[in-house]
């Protein structure tokens, strides 16, 4: 009796490490599967707050645009809190976002930088979870903190909706949202992004400027083991400063040395300015190529589905200037 039950207690544990060692190489199967569903480079356009993807009607507006683009895209989906009437469930956008990965990859963005002081960091995190779970299967990478380092990510929450359950957040908060996403999305074997604001030339204040806030609040565990790091820049909020990008990204690569790295996000933010200028800022930011071995492209052109939505095949359209400039990524 005494053998018998210690045989089958040594059973039971070789069953348990077998059990185990297939739970990891089937979490490490699935690890590798996500890295490798976007290739490089990235072709990146956002599909901003502004407009509803939960609408029928512009949705396939949409699709049509992003289906005749001669590269597939990666589409960053901002995911809108939701109203004064009330928030918006994850569930809700299930639907466009299986649409959206039909033709393209997508990059999820649950929390924009504009909403981020409206959520508590368990609000925040409990928001993370419910969108990892409603829309996890069609979401390739997840944006852990957008614009980060944005000196407008806290405060009076006054402005907020729908309705938020506290008057302000903090600097301190901000971080714990940001190492909580990222801590779970890791836990759940999903591919996350972090969002730096380039904001060198026109700090304020110097606390928040890139560099100096990732080399303070961005913990090691999250320099070393973020899948990418992408950098955020409006030049025309930034009096038409042009950065040195090789410089920046070499700085960065530095600091992220296993991150793969790539612009997230520019355009023209609040007024819009003359298409010659969106021309110009859309050939040139896609053509962003620093000299560093782990440069994925991106772009994400902010305005995608304000300036090409719908679809326009002419020559002289901010449409064909999109495609163009994303045909011709390196």
């Amino acid at each position: 009796m005494t053998s018998g039950r210690n045989g089958g207690g040594r059973t039971l544990a070789r069953l348990k490490r077998i059990v185990a060692v297939i739970a990891a190489v089937f979490s490490l199967c699935l690890f590798f599967r996500a890295q490798d569903a976007v290739p490089e480079p990235i072709h990146g356009v956002t599909v901003d707050d502004k407009n509803d993807i939960r609408d029928n009607a512009f949705t396939a507006k949409l699709l049509d645009s992003l289906r005749h683009l001669s590269v597939k895209p990666t589409v960053r989906i901002v995911y809108s809190p939701g109203e004064k009437g009330g928030s918006f469930s994850a569930a809700s956008y299930l639907d466009a976002t299986r649409q959206i990965k039909s033709v393209g990859y997508v990059f999820g963005q649950p929390v924009d930088s504009f909403y981020m002081r409206c959520f508590t960091p368990a609000e925040h995190l409990a928001r993370f979870k419910e969108y990892v779970t409603a829309i996890g299967s069609v979401v390739d990478i997840w944006e852990v903190g957008n614009e980060i380092n944005g000196e407008w990510l806290f405060g009076k929450t006054k402005g907020c909706s729908p309705k938020v359950s506290v008057k302000s957040t903090s600097p301190a908060d901000v971080v714990t949202k940001m190492t909580e996403a990222y801590d779970y999305l890791k836990s759940q074997g999903q591919v996350t992004a972090l969002t730096l604001y380039y904001n060198t030339p026109c700090r304020k204040p110097a606390a928040n400027e890139m560099f100096i806030w990732a080399n303070a609040n961005v913990p090691t565990r999250m320099k070393n083991g973020l899948d990418y790091l992408f950098v955020s820049y409006y030049e025309v909020d930034c009096n038409g400063h042009k950065p040195d990008w090789q410089r920046v990204i070499s700085q960065l690569a530095t600091m992220f040395p296993n991150s793969k790295l790539g612009i997230s996000e520019f355009g023209w933010s609040e007024k819009k300015p003359s298409d010659a200028v969106v021309r110009d800022l859309v050939q040139r930011h896609y053509a962003i190529h620093p000299s560093v071995s782990n440069w994925v492209g991106g772009g994400f052109y902010w305005e995608f589905a304000i300036d090409m939505v719908p679809y326009d095949p002419s020559s002289d359209s901010l449409w064909n200037t999109i495609n163009t400039a994303m045909a011709n990524q390196k």
